[in-house]
């Protein structure tokens, strides 16, 4: 019984720290990026932004475009890209995931969306391929971002958004990398010490297990 308890709150440490609860997400749409609309039928090799991003804009060098790679990567130029079943790319979680990468050149690449913010909303957080570099903005306004968990695959980023709640504006991510699961809660991101002591205490939970195996 008691190594039964103690799996089950290892795996409770874990779900807290990797699994953003779900809630309401304002007039925000398809921020998992798991709405195409199916079928996609690429040319050379592209889908309508309309068709592969469902309420998102694209913006290469500043410049709004109406296509976005699907299944594929550009090599060396500004691109953005969606992968999906079948992609040889890392996808995040969910069945889809969206790429981004500025030029040699030095050109951005951004996706953006105007919406409203839930009004109960206190946090943004959302997955990165490790490595991956991003900006966040609401209405303009630089939302610093910081590590608050991990999955097998993906970072996840975390931004305060207490005082915008309510807001509308648009809510725009530029850079370079893979980036998905996007992400309004109702929780405050917690203070980094609460990470590490949560990670401690799953080791020392995973210890103790295993010692009373023996």
């Amino acid at each position: 019984m008691k190594t039964e308890t103690l799996s089950t709150i290892a795996v409770a440490v874990v779900l807290l720290v990797g699994v953003p609860a779900a809630f309401p997400q304002g007039s925000f749409v398809n921020l998992d990026f798991e709405h195409p609309f199916l079928p996609l039928t690429p040319v050379n090799p592209q889908v309508l932004i309309t068709d592969g991003l469902p309420g998102w804009s694209g913006y290469i060098g500043g410049v709004q475009v109406d296509r976005v790679l699907y299944n594929t990567v550009g090599l060396g130029s500004s691109e953005i890209d969606l992968q999906g079943p079948g992609s040889l790319e890392p996808i995040l979680q969910g069945s889809y995931t969206v790429g981004m990468g500025p030029s040699a050149q030095g050109l951005s690449t951004a996706i953006a969306q105007v919406g409203t913010i839930p009004t109960s909303a206190r946090s943004l957080s959302f997955y990165v391929y490790p490595g991956s570099l991003f900006t966040v903005s609401f209405a303009g306004q630089d939302l610093p971002a910081s590590v608050i968990g991990s999955t097998a695959t993906a970072t996840i980023l975390g931004a305060d958004i207490t005082a915008l709640a309510g807001q509308t504006g648009e809510l725009r991510f530029q850079g370079g990398g893979e980036l998905d699961y996007i992400q309004f809660s109702n929780q405050p991101i917690p203070e980094p010490s609460f990470f590490a002591l949560s990670a401690l205490g799953a080791l020392l939970l995973r210890w103790r297990v295993l010692h009373l195996r023996r």
